[in-house]
């Protein structure tokens, strides 16, 4: 019945991009549109930018290391490939935390959407609290055991349903556009100068990115990284899947954010934008538009839309709790494959039961995205510092390998670790307190397995590759505590204090962590360690590494 092998490389480049464009495109399209503007106001538009600037800078990283060390891990593979063990294990485990919540919070939004329809899903949700009742908790593990079902025969059935489910789900908010833009756009409610447009300044931008579901979205770009080892060129197709992504959904973020602000009736605006509280934004901007019609192909749309992005990132985190236990981190059981369809099957089984947990603890939307953002934005964090290590640690391999390099890589490293501490910060205290608690399930595991497979001889010399890591978190918790507790009367240091201690903090975490604390021993896949045989330049062999 299972197997343990490889998985097979038949994902074409078209279904790869899908695989991004449904991820982006799932419950945000539905719902932060709405929160956004709550936040921002039409400032709302920057928010989006920001948010797939983020996701671009991040992914033009990941495509450099990708590419050349592909895998169903993904990032906290690459991290393991260049600090070791427990660096690995950490970004790994925290990114696989920010992809396994996603499927409970499309959950969320189907029956958010769906509460409208009738009185009787009108009893699945609570519009006070904005949370799941308890018969709609249960009607969303209903949704969960579905997502986890259309995972487990195969990767090709998926992906034949991921293709036609994601063009629909991208025609439908497109009609959606079209229908309010016929209608005309309230052009006044944009503003007439900076202060109407940006009515609570960059903070509330840098806040809605994180709280509102724009992270969220577009974390999606790094579903194609997922599937990495299986396509049969990640030179070529991880660079048009994962820029593709994020540029086709930005350009329908950014038009549903227009027409959602735009269609609003004036005097709805000037009673303040904190005031707009829709249970179903289209649905009842449709309906206003006399858009009858039309509103029955959103609710579609609201059942498409976050279930396909939710059965792909079901996919996703399947890899990567598949690659954790392939690299020693977790019981073997869960990196073996269906012998008939070659998934991931117990993997799938068993984050679809993680993910139902998560519907018990957070029971509402918009409470649990702004959690998974936090991770999201935590797991980004590697990104520009191991790209750099890699760089260092396999210098002549990497310059002729004619894989993709990033140019201008050494400035954009930490000027990206420094925006994505200001975008945590501005989270603030209580969402990182809240992130430390969701890690230390993981390190249980991490330390059960290294004194089970006998490599506690090797911990300090693995706590190295991730010192860098460790003094990141401790760091930017700390000031984020100082400087944003949203519990405190009173905050212990400015906000501009805090930037400057941020800017502080992420340049000796760049350096350290770049250029001192990468693991000079060549990666062997499963915990294996062996000394390369450097050459002249003392630059280990990437074939050893790339494994």
């Amino acid at each position: 019945m299972s197997k343990h092998g490889t998985l097979h490389k038949r994902i074409s480049t078209f279904s790869l991009t899908m695989t991004g464009v449904t991820t982006i495109i799932g419950s945000g399209w539905l719902l932060s549109t709405q929160k956004i503007a709550t936040m921002a106001g039409p400032a709302s538009l920057l928010s989006w930018g920001l948010g797939a600037f983020i996701a671009l800078l991040v992914g033009f990283f990941y495509i450099e290391i990708g590419s050349a060390h592909p895998s169903a891990g993904g990032i906290g593979y690459y991290s393991h490939i260049t600090h070791g063990r427990f660096c690995g294990f950490l970004t790994s485990w925290i990114n696989w935390l920010s992809i396994v919540a996603v499927p409970p919070i499309e959950a969320q939004a189907v029956i958010q959407y769906l509460s409208q329809l009738s009185p009787t899903f009108t009893r699945f949700y609570d519009l006070t609290s904005h949370n799941l009742t308890g018969i709609g908790i249960a009607f969303a593990f209903i949704l969960m055991a579905l997502f986890m079902v259309l995972n487990y025969w195969s990767i090709k059935f998926f992906l034949r349903f991921n293709n036609f489910f994601t063009l629909l789900k991208v025609a439908i908010p497109i009609l959606t556009i079209i229908a309010l833009f016929s209608t005309g756009i309230h052009a006044e409610n944009f503003g007439t100068n900076l202060h109407e447009f940006m009515p609570f300044g960059w903070s509330s931008i840098f806040a809605s990115v994180v709280s509102c579901g724009v992270v969220m979205s577009f974390n999606g770009f790094q579903s194609p990284l997922t599937f990495s080892e299986e396509i049969a060129s990640p030179k070529r197709q991880l660079p048009i899947a994962v820029l593709g992504s994020i540029g086709i959904s930005l350009v329908v973020y950014a038009l549903l954010q227009i027409v959602f602000i735009g269609s609003l009736s004036p005097d709805t605006v000037a009673h303040g934008w904190s005031e707009i509280n829709f249970r179903s934004p289209y649905v009842q901007l449709l309906l206003l538009a006399n858009f009858q019609l039309l509103v029955s192909t959103v609710y579609i749309g609201s059942v498409v839309s976050p279930g396909v992005c939710a059965v792909t990132f079901v996919a996703s985190s399947a890899r990567i709790m598949f690659s954790l236990s392939r690299e020693g981190h977790m019981p073997k059981a869960l990196s073996t494959l269906h012998s008939k369809y070659n998934t991931p099957w117990n993997a799938i089984i068993m984050n679809t039961l993680v993910g139902s947990i998560f519907l018990l603890f957070f029971k509402g939307w918009y409470s649990l995205v702004a959690v998974i953002s936090v991770l999201h934005l935590f797991s980004y964090v590697p990104a520009p510092i191991i790209t750099i290590a890699n760089r260092l640690k396999n210098g002549r391999s990497v310059r002729n390998s004619g894989h993709f390099t990033l140019p201008f890589a050494q400035v954009l490293a930490p000027a990206l670790l420094f925006l994505l501490s200001v975008l945590i910060f501005s989270a603030g205290w209580p969402l990182a307190d809240e992130m430390a608690v969701l890690i230390a399930p993981g390190l249980a595991f991490y330390f059960y397995y290294e004194y089970k497979e006998d490599r506690v001889g090797s911990f300090w010399l693995a706590f190295k590759g991730a010192s860098w890591l460790i003094f990141y978190i401790l760091g930017i918790s700390l000031i984020t505590y100082l400087g944003n507790h949203t519990g405190a009367s009173i905050q212990l240091i400015s906000h501009s204090t805090s930037i400057w201690l941020l800017l502080v903090l992420s340049a000796i975490t760049h350096i350290y962590g770049a250029y001192f604390a990468y693991d000079n021993e060549t990666y062997v896949r499963g915990g294996q360690r062996k000394e390369y045989a450097s050459d002249d330049e003392g630059i280990p062999p990437l074939a050893a590494a790339t494994e």
